[in-house]
């Protein structure tokens, strides 16, 4: 049996608790929540993270929808 992990992630006004596999990285995450990685951008308090760093148990996320448009 592989090792799980949780993360804490914040988007829209909300909180949960997401259970990923061991070695999932931030772009896994957006991925299991249907949200795309060149839309969003993941904050590790106010520091941006790359999509390919890997998680460790128990950290909180911060995801934020990017606006583009003219």
């Amino acid at each position: 049996m592989s090792e799980k992990i949780v993360v804490i992630i914040a988007f829209n006004k909300e909180t949960r608790s997401l259970e990923m596999p061991s070695g999932s990285t931030v772009e896994d995450v957006l991925r299991t929540m249907g949200l795309y990685p060149d839309a969003h951008i993941v904050l590790r308090g106010k520091v941006p993270v790359p999509i390919t760093e890997r998680l460790k148990d128990r950290e909180e996320f911060r995801i934020i929808k990017v606006a583009s448009g003219g």
